[in-house]
């Protein structure tokens, strides 16, 4: 999945080359391409990965590009992503064809609603960091294809109603955290939701009445 895009041009890409690679599908895209890994690299920020040579496949360099679906950083000490975007578009050809993206244990406390971009993601890991609030969870409703989603392993998996909160927050999912998600588990979230916000205006009506 590494391709030779030998050009004339100072961009290093074929002109008709990058015409084809466009009009494939995504799902072309990731029956061709494999992950680009920059695990375990002790990396602080994703910027530092573009100084590295990635885990598997063909080290990247002028006058080649990966044809990238998957990228991996999981094993790092990343706290931040908000250069996922300018990292990407410097180590892939097409970013907004990338589905799955890695970013297990690390050292994230929030997430950058950057991750927004990538609206073509079907695959996000983030277990094995260090989210603590359960509103961190909410930025990721704009990803309108998710359909797999790792948490556990933060300090938000042991918060009450965890699993209802996050099936609610995001019905596309499919499986959360490794675990299949069933019509009952969609249902019983959503009863959970109806019930804490009537629980919420019950709250708010007595307060008003104090």
């Amino acid at each position: 999945a590494v391709v030779s895009t030998q050009s004339t041009g100072s961009s290093g890409i074929n002109a008709e080359y990058g015409l084809f690679i466009e009009t494939m599908s995504v799902r072309t895209l990731n029956a061709v391409a494999p992950p680009l890994d920059f695990s375990f690299k002790n990396l602080a920020t994703l910027t530092d990965s573009l100084e590295e040579e990635p885990r598997k496949g063909t080290k990247l360099k002028e006058g080649y590009t990966e044809i990238v679906t998957a990228v991996r950083y999981n094993n790092n000490s990343l706290s931040e992503l908000s250069d996922l975007s300018p990292t990407m578009s410097a180590l892939v050809f097409q970013p907004s064809a990338i589905s799955w993206l890695d970013f297990s244990f690390n050292e994230l406390v929030t997430l950058d609603k950057v991750i927004l971009e990538f609206t073509n993601l079907t695959t996000l890991y983030l277990h094995g960091n260090h989210i603590c609030n359960l509103a961190e969870v909410k930025k990721l409703s704009g990803l309108p294809h998710l359909r797999t989603l790792t948490l556990h392993g933060n300090p938000i998996e042991n918060q009450d109603g965890y699993r209802h909160f996050v099936l609610s927050t995001l019905p596309t999912l499919k499986q959360l955290d490794f675990s299949s998600v069933t019509k009952q588990n969609k249902s019983d979230a959503e009863s959970w939701k109806k019930l804490c916000s009537k629980k919420m205006k019950i709250g708010k009506k007595k307060k008003a009445e104090q």
